[in-house]
């Protein structure tokens, strides 16, 4: 055994959001848009409150009503859960008091003009109220950054894999989305399935990735903050990109928090799949990223240099909301860049599609890129690509 431990410093260059699986509606947090902070309700304080005020029956008929008017279409012509409290004589004071904690809400434009943030994805948090992000997570990039690295290297290896996902009619999605993961599969595991632990090579304890272990990354930081969804799309017919709200909002770790967590490496097994150093590691993870950002330069780095210059210095991409090019090794596969655009553009209009008719047109109007949008955050001040960090090994440690 070759094991080697490090200690590493994981700095967001962007917000990134890691999700715990939970998403709040409009009438289970209270947003003071006066100082621009939501308030996440602590449940025991919650309930006991609505028992002592007598509102629980108001309570139940407010949340029915509300839940008719978010599910309706056009604008939100519900009451504000902060209104409803305000009804009831409910001073702010009190209302804070209600909140297990407070986070703040990105200021833009668009949030000025309301007073709700509709559904809100909650950030993975310890128990402690401190954001982390799993190290799971983190092993599932290193994953993706060595199949990357290795189809890139060995292209002829893998060119029937290529063929066989070209082959593809797509008049039935849920077969070929069978086939395309069942291809996909085999291809990790004939990367990465080199121990001969068992005899069947399927298995997992066969993977050189046990070899690899990652901590979780946490920080003493108990900061978050709110950020909309917002596309940039750049679709052909016109000249700049279109900017597209969407009603969807995360809790984010904001950039600038640093966390730590400690990757251990057995290099007695990761040998075998090309990897003999932590250096190794971090250098095919920052090409993966930068591969990944430089086919999205070409497209909008024209019309938004700041951002670009920013991310130079990402060596991954982590978390929600950062886009279909940050998940799929369909590019190190295609043998050209125009190919990789041409199937992911069929892929997702495959994808979404109702009665067999596109709803994204990706195929039409997908320019120099598929999917053809950038995945940002903005506040008044400042534009993100979501996800982006950096890497530093910690010395001494």
């Amino acid at each position: 055994m070759d094991l080697v431990r490090k200690e590493y410093a994981l700095t967001c260059v962007a917000p990134v959001h890691i999700g715990n699986g939970m998403t709040l509606r409009a009438y289970e947090y209270v947003y003071d848009d006066q100082e621009h902070q939501v308030l996440f309700l602590d449940e025991a304080k919650w309930i006991a409150f609505l028992y002592e005020r007598g509102l629980m029956d108001d309570f139940t008929q407010y949340v029915n009503d509300t839940a008719r008017a978010l599910a309706s279409k056009g604008n939100f012509r519900g009451q504000y859960l902060w209104d409803w409290l305000a009804g009831h004589d409910v001073a702010a004071d009190d209302i804070y008091a209600l909140s297990r904690r407070c986070v703040s809400a990105a200021r833009d434009k668009i949030m000025n003009q309301k007073r709700h943030l509709n559904d809100i994805a909650l950030q993975a948090m310890l128990p402690d109220g401190r954001p982390y992000i799993p190290g799971s997570s983190i092993k599932g990039i290193l994953r993706t950054a060595i199949l990357w690295r290795a189809i890139k290297e060995q292209p002829a290896r893998f060119a029937r894999t290529w063929a066989k996902l070209c082959s593809l009619d797509w008049k039935n999605f849920r077969r070929e989305k069978r086939i395309i993961g069942n291809d996909i599969h085999a291809l990790e595991q004939q990367i990465l399935n080199v121990l001969t632990m068992s005899d069947k090579p399927q298995d997992a304890v066969n993977s050189a990735l046990r070899g690899l272990r990652i901590s979780d990354a946490s920080t003493e930081d108990t900061d978050t903050i709110l950020l909309q969804k917002i596309d940039e799309s750049m679709q052909k017919g016109y000249p700049r990109p279109q900017e597209k709200v969407l009603p969807i909002f995360r809790e984010c770790i904001p950039a600038g928090t640093t966390l730590r967590l400690s990757i251990t490496a057995d290099f007695s097994m990761l040998r075998t799949i090309g990897i003999s150093s932590h250096a190794e590691l971090m250098d095919t993870l920052h090409a993966y990223t930068q591969d990944i950002l430089a086919v999205e330069k070409k497209g909008f780095g024209g019309f938004d240099t700041n951002i670009f210059h920013e991310a130079m210095a990402a060596d991954a991409i982590i978390g929600g909301g950062t886009g279909f090019l940050s998940k799929t090794l369909v590019r190190a596969l295609a043998p050209s860049e125009q190919e990789a655009m041409a199937f992911i553009a069929r892929l997702l209009d495959a994808m979404f599609s109702r009665d067999h008719v596109s709803m994204h047109h990706h195929v039409r109007l997908d320019a120099f890129l598929s999917p053809r949008t950038l995945k940002v955050a903005k506040t008044e001040k400042e534009t993100w690509l979501l996800g982006l960090c950096r890497f530093k090994e910690m010395t001494g440690c």
